[in-house]
This record gives C-alpha cells, structure tokens and sequence, in this order.
C-alpha cells in the first residue's frame, strides 16, 4: 500500500532517504506499513512490531506488512513499547506493565511491574527501551514549562526486568521523550523549554553519565531559563553534546547499522513559534564517538515521533498525527 503523499513531495522524500544511503532514488521505497490511530514508541520484536499510543491501547503489525492488531488496552497514555527475551514492557502514564509474547504477537499474563510513576503533567508520554546491561530505562518528564520538579520528575531512572531496584540515572532533565546506545553509551534527546522566543533555548541530545545533572530548570542548552537567570543550580551541569534548533521537539533516536552507526532522530515539529520547524527525520553524523552535524533525512512523514531499524535495515518511522507507520528500504 503507497503513501498518499502528493507525487512531487513522495519523490522529494524518495529522494532524501537516497542520497542519505547513497543509492539511486528509484532503488529506495517509502510506503504505508499500516495504519496504527496515534502511533507513539515502536518496539521490533523478531518478525513482529509493537507500536505504543497516544491513547488506551497498544497495537501489533507484522513487519511485512498489513493490518494493525490491538493486542492491550486499558491504559493512560500507552506511549512506550520495549521487549526483551519474550516479553513486552509498556510505559504508560502511572505504570510499566508486562506481558508475554506468544504465537503471532498475542500478548498473556498481563501484571504491572511498577505502578508508581510521578505525574509529570502534559509531559507523561514514558519513553522506555532495554539498556545493554538487560534492565529497562524509562523517562520521567517534568511537570511543566518551567519550574524545579520534585521527587522523580525530571528524571531517568532504570530498574531490573521485574521493576525491582529503582535507580536515578539522570535529573535535571525537562522531558525527554527519547534514547539509545551507541558503544555502550546512552545517548537522550531533551526537549527545550517554550514561551522564550522562536530561537533558545534549543532542544538537546545528550550523552548519560549515570546521577549526572542535566541543568533543568536552571538552563535550556547552556542558555539561562526564565526565573532561574540568578539561581545557584543544586549541582554542576552536564552541558549537551549536540543541540538542535529551538523548538523542534526532537524525540525518538536510533542508532542504525545500515547508516554506519549514526543516527535518526525524530522531530515532532514546533507548536510555539512563529516559523514552524521540525516535522522532519535528521540524520546525525558521529565522527570519533561524537556527533559532529544534524541534516534532514526524511520529510512529509507527519509529525514523526519515532524511529526504529527493521531486521532487513529498512527505517520505520511512526507518525501520531497521521496514524501511520512508514517503511523505508532499499
């Protein structure tokens, strides 16, 4: 099934994934994988693809292709997908839930791992995926523009596979709604904070240093936000090791093999600026374990939340506004 794109604009993105992986444009495909309402965090387990909502549900599409599959519901803002060995781990607004994965991507013995996350507000879209030491990490948004949260808002915490041990990893962060690893390292988008202008503060990508600080709401970037401009931060900032333009509202990234190891960041796009930016996929381009530059990658895929590789290296890029998984191969 093609993308009802306008033929002019579907060949412009054709032709931006294939620069981007450096084969002739009519070698590249960009379709409909399926339709999936509010489509958020995607999780690839084997054959089969697990897409979290903004909604109650949480769904499953086999990645050939086809028609999506409601297989839980129930929940507050079932954002964040994750598997491992079997099971799959929902983050949704108060809660991570596991199930186990049978025949078919039919989800069983449904029990709640945690059931005490913090209200963080309009910032309560949990972003979850399995770290290379096997425990979960899971963000925790802050509750609000701009304020000092409390407890473990604003936080990054992991926990064992069955939610026991709780550690914070990382505070002072607004909202981050997206991570991965690239050599054993997290790497976590933030976004910035709005009501300051079109241009500052930016929106971030981070490298974890576990209990580290990351400036919020003392600082956006390393620009002072408004009402901390005179406030002493409770400990010293870990600086961002990229950043992005103002307002973007840079969320899922993945490190790709079939990119080299860079990566693909998702840009939900602006809703407080004057000129909208963002809707697009940006490619961020590692040189000596550190990303050196940002480009557009994909555009006219909606506003895109996140980004995952498929088994057979095509990109999957998920779309709330659209209700939509895109499949991108060579």
């Amino acid at each position: 099934m093609s993308v009802s794109f306008p033929r002019a604009g579907f060949l412009a993105l054709v032709m931006v994934v294939a620069l981007a992986f450096g084969v002739p444009f009519d070698a590249a495909r960009g379709e409909l994988l399926a339709r999936v309402p509010a489509a958020r965090e995607m999780a690839v387990c084997g054959d089969r693809l697990f897409v979290g909502t903004k909604g109650s549900s949480v769904y499953a599409v086999s990645l050939p292709g086809g028609r999506a599959r409601r297989v839980a519901s129930g929940f507050s803002n079932a954002n964040g997908v994750a598997c491992s060995r079997g099971r799959l781990f929902v983050a949704s607004r108060s809660s991570i839930t596991a199930f186990e994965i049978g025949r078919g991507g039919t989800l069983s013995g449904r029990r709640d791992i945690r059931r005490d996350l913090p209200n963080s507000g309009a910032h309560s879209f949990r972003y979850i995926a399995l770290g290379p030491d096997a425990r979960l990490y899971v963000s925790l948004g802050s509750p609000c523009n701009i304020c000092v949260p409390r407890g473990l808002q604003g936080t990054i915490v992991s926990m064992n596979q069955d939610g026991s041990d709780l550690r914070r990893v990382a505070w002072g962060v607004r909202n981050s709604v997206g991570f991965d690893w690239r050599g054993g390292r997290m790497f976590f988008t933030d976004n910035g904070a709005d009501r300051m202008g079109d241009d500052v503060p930016p929106d971030e990508l981070n490298a974890l240093r576990p209990g580290g600080f990351y400036g919020f709401p003392y600082f956006g970037g390393q620009v002072p936000l408004t009402g901390f401009e005179d406030a002493m931060p409770p400990a010293r900032q870990i600086p961002p090791v990229f950043n992005f333009q103002a307002h973007v509202a840079a969320l899922g990234i993945h490190f790709f093999r079939s990119l080299g190891g860079d990566a693909l960041v998702a840009q939900h796009g602006s809703w407080n600026r004057s000129v909208p930016v963002g809707y697009q996929v940006v490619r961020v381009r590692f040189r000596g374990g550190r990303p050196a530059s940002a480009a557009t990658f994909l555009r006219n895929v909606g506003r895109p939340v996140d980004v995952k590789e498929a088994p057979d290296g095509a990109i999957l890029v998920s779309d709330d506004a659209g209700g939509a998984i895109h499949i991108f191969r060579r």
